[in-house]
């Protein structure tokens, strides 16, 4: 693939795929602070290591979507570059997928404090 001078060095899967990684990791964080561990518990295993990533979960959650904002960015960049350069290959289908991806887990470790937590707690409270 030829990058021309106008189009971003970045490849569009790697952006995604960064995306896609970081927002795993910020739903992951925000899983790591009570539900996983009472989840684990409730199985019968155990999951010492859940406070380092609770710890940092506003971090990380702020980092996911400085991610997926920038790779929603290039992937809005190389759109409107390709448009008026009939040359440029077509936007990747994998790209967009994972962008659409972290997106959806972005917006899930967004809501997981006020919503799905409390909803989750109670389920396995009552499992106890």
């Amino acid at each position: 693939m030829a990058i021309g001078p106008k189009l971003p060095r970045i490849p569009p899967v790697a952006a995604g795929a960064a995306a896609a990684v970081s927002g795993f990791a910020s739903m992951f964080a925000w899983a790591a602070c009570c539900v996983l561990p009472l989840a684990l518990s409730v199985a019968g295993l155990s999951f010492a290591g859940a406070a380092v990533f609770a710890g940092a979960r506003h971090a990380i959650t702020l980092m996911a979507v400085a991610v997926l904002a920038g790779g929603w960015l290039l992937h809005w960049h190389r759109l409107r570059t390709c448009r008026a350069d009939a040359a440029c290959p077509r936007p990747s289908r994998l790209a967009v997928g994972l962008l659409a991806t972290a997106t959806v887990l972005v917006a899930l470790s967004l809501a997981w404090g006020p919503f799905i937590e409390p909803w989750a707690m109670l389920r396995l409270a009552a499992l106890r």
